[in-house]
């Protein structure tokens, strides 16, 4: 167990497994030329053929039943990059993406490639 903890946290090894590069919020806006006061809603799980964002799941360790929303505004988000790529993998096909409420809409950022599962 003290190896694990001298590698980071989960979330700090699921970052860097998928070659991520933790960066600040500031950083984020500017870079996606996205107003201050853009507010980061957190991850979500998204389809990109059908344009779609997990809505729900439900996996009761027998049946995994998905729901999927045309509308990012539906989307679940989850606060970590853990926990989205936990979610990620039930979900063949998805990317993880950041996701920031910009007032008339939601702008999505892809942070990591596909994820099969």
């Amino acid at each position: 167990m003290g190896q694990a903890k001298s590698r980071g946290t989960r979330e700090q090894r699921i970052t860097e497994a998928l070659g991520l590069v933790q960066r600040s919020l500031t950083d984020l806006k500017k870079d996606y030329d996205l107003p201050e006061y853009a507010e980061f809603l957190g991850y979500g799980v998204h389809l990109p053929e059908p344009d779609e964002f997990l809505a729900q799941i439900d996996d009761d360790g027998y049946a995994t039943k998905k729901s999927w929303a045309k509308d990012p505004q539906l989307a679940m988000t989850f606060s970590g990059v853990a926990e989205a790529h936990d979610v990620s993998q039930k979900c063949r096909g998805s990317i993880i993406v950041g996701m920031f409420d910009i007032g008339d809409q939601i702008f999505v950022a892809g942070i990591t490639g596909n994820q099969t599962g």
